[in-house]
């Protein structure tokens, strides 16, 4: 949460100081000036010291405060709780609790929470759109999401965010420490904002070098500078600096009379790419010294300029306005109307195409946090469509902001403070894609469809049972990007198992997959055991035979790394010169297998071997030799699928090592 608070200016219920002790706690004191001056991981050790004596709910607000922005959240969480619990609490703080709630998944809380904010704000939209949320929000986060999602490797653990794209590069606010002349925030107690670059292109393949966009002067400031967007042609940018003063934590450099430090768009144009300058560089003539004006994006075409500001009178904390180009000036701004704005946050607009913008807000239904909405603009009516939520997994239940999306709307660079490897706010890549499974289980013999076989699915996000429908099929969404494992299974089968990737390059996708069941071979009859072997028919078998049609020799197996046929094999092989007796121009070929252990060279030697023992044993039985034929297959047609040899169980061993027959005649 430290990004969006920093930039969007925070305002907190900045009360003075009106303990009677306060003159003789010195800690109050500094945690009360710090806190009134924005100096938020400066006032924390002081707080925490104040609120182990004293009892207020103020006190402890103000602390939950600082943690918050400093991105301490369950600490925030503990304050807020200890706060609103104690007589006298402020409704706007129990909103706050209720917005870290949601952005933590605790739902259930914050619903209680926001009830309760409501008895007392009754007209509330925000409060009344937040509610909605917490009702929807777990069915949104489970739903599958129809693309992936990217942390990208040149994030650090500090800020990156409001990636935009520029000649080649994306551009972004940081506040790494590549400068370390660069003063620390006392708000953050992490470096001031800059302006970074670093190659990157349309399928989130970003390089290594990174860069300061600029080194002119006026740029970077010691205090914030971004974030950024540029004109389509990239002539000028648009871009946000704080106008804090070096020595800001003083009475004589507050920005204005209520204490507030503001922000200002300045735009910067007639770039030199061997100086890496902007040569000019001038305010934004609606900039204001009462308010913030900030997160500049001109659409494509040049008509119209949104940003955001927290201008009196507005809907709530900040609002998106709009400038049209007047005869290449800016015209008055004029507010997104109340379908975009809201008392909440409406924040980081961006133009994806002249009428579609994108733009991020906690005053609408969403997930938690600052979501990203899509609304469409009608320029003959100076509107906006109501707003889309853009749903998951681009938005989540954090703050997520700054679309950069490319033309063909497949793909787009965005930031969010989401729990992952690197900590606060990251810049993530996002690639659209669809991606379903048709699975098809059959009869290995018969090649009919299995109906009600069980499937056992397993995947990150993905783990539940399901069975095939009456033709044998299983259709499904996948989660992109995700490994699976389904393990199939039905009675008098034996168990398969599959594994696949979620992924494609194409934005509507199906893996197809067939997967034969067969019925597993009695028990190996040992020569202690007293079991006879039993012969087999054929003719019930096979059926009505087919030419080029290949058929499994019953339940016979050889034995590992063996040719010769044992008693079994000679029951099942006089049944079939039974069968071949009673179909006289029936001609043969017998396919010999091995499994995968051992040479190519080898397995093929052995299974010739095997399929030239079955051929002469039915030579001797009484089969014209014109009738047959063999063919070692070795391992090249394995009947269970096991990629990796060492990894494959003895079962699957044991059935890769089948005989079969071909029908070449009838």
């Amino acid at each position: 949460m430290q990004l969006t608070r920093v930039i969007i200016i925070f305002l907190f219920l900045v009360s003075p100081l009106s303990y009677a002790n306060a003159k003789e706690n010195k800690d109050l004191m500094k945690a009360s000036y710090y806190y009134n001056h924005f100096a938020y991981a400066e006032a924390i050790p002081f707080y925490e010291k104040v609120v182990s004596e004293m009892n207020d709910p103020i006190l402890f607000s103000q602390l939950a405060d600082c943690y918050s922005v400093t991105n301490n959240l369950q600490k925030a969480t503990d304050a807020y709780a200890k706060a609103v619990a104690l007589p006298g609490c402020n409704s706007a703080v129990v909103m706050r609790y209720a917005q870290l709630l949601m952005q933590l998944n605790q739902y259930n809380e914050a619903t209680k929470q926001l009830k309760e904010y409501l008895k007392t704000n009754k007209n509330d939209q925000r409060a009344a759109n937040m509610l909605g949320g917490c009702s929807t929000a777990k069915s949104r986060l489970s739903a599958i999401p129809e693309g992936s999602t990217t942390l990208l490797p040149f994030n650090s653990d500090g800020s990156e965010f409001a990636p935009t794209l520029w000649k080649g590069k994306l551009v972004f606010a940081s506040d790494t420490a590549i400068d370390l002349k660069k003063k620390t925030d006392l708000w953050t107690g992490r470096s001031y904002y800059n302006i970074y670059s670093i190659a990157c292109d349309n399928k989130g393949n970003c390089g290594n070098e990174l860069n300061k966009l600029t080194e002119t002067k006026k740029m970077n400031t010691a205090y914030h500078d971004g974030p950024c967007t540029f004109s389509a042609d990239g002539k000028f940018m648009y871009y946000t600096r704080s106008r804090s003063k070096d020595n800001f934590l003083s009475k004589k450099s507050i920005s204005n009379k209520d204490s507030i430090v503001l922000l200002e768009i300045l735009i910067a144009s007639d770039y030199d790419t061997t100086s890496r300058k902007f040569k000019i560089i001038t305010p934004f003539e609606y900039n204001s010294e009462e308010y913030s004006v900030a997160h500049p994006a001109v659409s494509p075409n040049g008509k119209l300029l949104a940003f955001s500001s927290t201008k009196p009178k507005c809907q709530g904390g900040s609002d998106i306005y709009i400038c049209r180009n007047v005869r290449g000036n800016w015209g008055k701004p004029i507010s997104a109307g109340a379908l975009i704005n809201t008392e909440g946050e409406e924040v980081f607009p961006n133009w994806a195409d002249d009428t579609t913008m994108f733009f991020s807000s906690d005053g609408h239904e969403g997930l938690g946090g600052l979501d990203i909405y899509k609304s469409i603009w009608h320029d003959n009516t100076n509107t906006f469509s109501q707003p889309e939520n853009i749903g998951t997994p681009i938005n989540s239940s954090y703050d997520d902001i700054s679309l950069a999306m490319f033309a063909d709307g497949r793909s787009t660079y965005f930031s969010s403070n989401r729990p992952c490897a690197k900590g606060s706010d990251n810049i993530f890549f996002y690639k659209k894609e669809k991606l379903y499974l048709q699975l098809n289980v059959i009869d290995s013999m018969t090649r009919q469809p299995i109906p009600e076989a069980s499937l056992a699915i397993s995947a990150i996000n993905d783990t539940h049972d399901a069975t095939t429908d009456a033709q044998g099929g299983f259709f499904k969404q996948l989660y992109p990007e995700n490994k699976y494992t389904i393990n199939i299974s039905k009675a008098k089968y034996n168990t398969q198992q599959i594994s696949l990737t979620a992924t494609t390059t194409k934005d509507i996708d199906t893996i197809l997959r067939t997967v034969s069941l067969f019925t597993p071979p009695p028990p190996v009859v040992k020569q202690t055991d007293t079991i006879a072997p039993v012969p087999l028919s054929f003719n019930k078998l096979v059926g009505v035979p087919e030419v080029n049609k290949v058929y499994e020799i019953g339940h016979f197996y050889f034995a590992y790394d063996k040719s010769d046929l044992n008693d079994t094999a000679r029951v099942v092989l006089d049944s079939l010169a039974d069968y071949l007796t009673t179909m006289p121009t029936m001609r043969i070929q017998i396919r010999a297998h091995t499994d995968c252990r051992g040479g190519d060279a080898y397995n093929l030697k052995l299974s010739d071997a095997r399929a030239l023992s079955v051929m002469n044993y039915l030579k001797k039985k009484g089969i014209a030799p014109s009738r047959l034929s063999s063919v070692g297959l070795g391992m090249r047609e394995p009947k269970i699928p096991c990629p990796i040899c060492e990894k494959c169980t003895e079962e699957q061993y044991y059935l890769n090592r089948v005989l079969e027959f071909k029908v070449l005649e009838l």
